[in-house]
């Protein structure tokens, strides 16, 4: 047998579902804005990296441009030993063809990097000055991928000016 429910069990039924419904509803809004905050505390955060991006796009024709000269103008290294000392070569006799005496020439280990993978070399040099800076320039013409990572010069006499110094050149390879 089922009997019905009176009008105030009713109501209570309906009171208490609505107090369910809204303590559900409390609940339900709390979590809404705590993640709500969570997805801006996020935004703000990765905002900058975004901007940093779209300024990346921007320049990437810029980019590109310059990593088609680099392909082309920088050689791949087959033979590490022969490139090295490939390099020690042209050091020793581009140095010599400006006047310059060169003594104890100084191999690093090669040092592999994302870009490039350089060899280095540091040689002990000597002579007049205006040669010894003409040289120095000419090592970093934009047209060879070298770089001069150590550089120290002490005047060696006033008259005729004369240079003695240590230097350490970097030819770029690909890596």
């Amino acid at each position: 047998m089922k009997r019905s429910l009176t009008s105030s069990e009713k109501i209570l039924s309906v009171l208490c579902l609505t107090v369910l419904a809204g303590v559900g509803m409390v609940f339900a809004a709390r979590d809404f804005k705590a993640r709500k905050a969570a997805a801006e505390t996020k935004i703000t955060e990765l905002e900058p990296q975004f901007l940093a991006a779209e300024a990346a796009a921007a320049d990437a024709p810029f980019w590109e441009a310059r990593q088609v000269w680099l392909d082309g103008v920088m050689p791949a290294a087959t033979d590490a030993g022969k490139a090295h000392s490939e390099f020690l070569e042209e050091l020793q006799a581009s140095a010599k063809g400006r006047g310059l005496a060169l003594g104890a020439p100084v191999m690093l280990k090669p040092e592999p990097g994302k870009h490039a993978t350089d060899f280095s070399v540091t040689l002990q040099v000597s002579g007049p000055d205006s040669a010894l800076f003409r040289w120095l320039a000419e090592l970093q013409s934009p047209e060879k991928p070298r770089l001069i990572k150590y550089l120290l010069l002490a005047p060696q006499s006033a008259t005729p000016p004369r240079m003695t110094g240590t230097v350490t050149i970097a030819k770029l390879f690909k890596p």
